[in-house]
Parts: C-alpha cells; sequence; structure tokens
C-alpha cells in the first residue's frame, strides 16, 4: 500500500527575487505554484505532492533554502492511497 500525500502551503518571498524563487520553487520535484498574489507583494501559493509527510516536509525546507524565501507554511495537507487517488471516476 503507497499513499499520496498533498500538501497546500503559502509562501512568503521578497518582491524583487519572487520570478527566481518562482522558477526554483517549481524545479523542486513535486512542486508547484497554483497561485500568486496580484499586488505583486510576494505570497505564493505551492501545491506539494509526495509519498509522506516527511517527504512533503523535506520539499518545504528545500524551498526555505532558496534566495529570496523569507518562510513557507502548510495550510493543508490530505493522505490517501494512491490505488484509490488512480481510479477513474465514471
Amino acid at each position: 500500500m503507497t499513499d499520496l500525500h498533498i500538501a497546500s502551503c503559502v509562501a512568503r518571498i521578497r518582491p524583487e527575487a519572487i520570478e527566481t524563487a518562482i522558477e526554483q520553487i517549481e524545479s523542486v520535484i513535486g512542486c508547484a505554484i497554483s497561485e500568486r498574489d496580484s499586488n505583486n507583494i510576494g505570497k505564493v501559493v505551492v501545491v506539494l505532492e509526495g509519498d509522506s509527510t516527511g517527504a512533503l516536509l523535506e520539499q518545504m525546507d528545500n524551498i526555505r533554502s532558496i534566495t529570496g524565501v523569507l518562510n513557507i507554511e502548510m495550510v493543508y495537507q490530505h493522505a490517501e492511497e494512491k490505488s484509490i487517488m488512480e481510479e477513474v471516476i465514471v
């Protein structure tokens, strides 16, 4: 049985570093930017995917180490058996 963990996080990034930081966040395996603020104040929503809570926390640590990232906080996490998540709903 393999689990799939999905989390959403909010990252605060220095506005002058946001474009470079977003590129680097998206290069972290299992991470995607789903939304960014329209006022350009440095907030982005990051969606993480991994096989354990530990994997998600490791991704968050990797994001924290990116130049310009001030903080990242998990807002929501969901875990489900991977086979259930892959079922086709008819």
